[in-house]
């Protein structure tokens, strides 16, 4: 499982926590080229983060994909420590991220301003869990987000 995010920013006065404001700065080019952000990675699944942050968002994915999912925190592409706490950017709206999934880590080209990384995986089970640096797992989300289910859609 993969986050691929513009870490370019801060947050949007009035909504410090909540609303990441990484588009409000970028040139109209810039703004296109996240349109190939999506295409480039060649995800098997892939989700818009969204009001959720990184966990919520993630945990759709892995409901609709009938699985659980592992979030290593120490992974997750983040803006650096004094602009946004790790709790406020994995449960904040982050103006431009993407959560995916892939069999094959795939090679992809990026805009320059985009971060990438492989931070987690899909396993057996429901919800999210989050993998400490020290290797503990806790529990995020025990059960679905959005009460929808699996898609029903074989991806093997």
């Amino acid at each position: 499982m993969r986050l691929t995010a513009d870490l370019g920013g801060q947050w949007r006065p009035g909504y410090t926590g909540s609303q990441w404001d990484s588009s409000s700065h970028r040139r109209s080019d810039e703004l296109r080229a996240l349109a190939g952000v999506v295409p480039s990675l060649h995800p098997t699944a892939a989700k818009d983060v969204s009001m959720t942050g990184v966990i919520g968002t993630t945990g759709m994915l892995a409901e609709a994909s009938g699985c659980r999912a592992v979030l290593d925190v120490a992974d997750v592409p983040m803006p650096p420590p004094h602009a946004a706490t790790a709790g406020d950017w994995l449960t904040c709206f982050p103006g431009f991220a993407m959560v995916s999934a892939e069999r094959t880590a795939a090679w992809a080209t990026l805009p320059g301003f985009v971060d990438t990384s492989v931070c987690g995986r899909l396993t057996e089970g429901r919800g999210v869990g989050l993998r400490w640096p020290d290797g503990l797992v806790t529990s995020a989300i025990t059960g679905p987000v959005t009460g929808l289910g699996p898609t029903g859609k074989d991806w093997s």
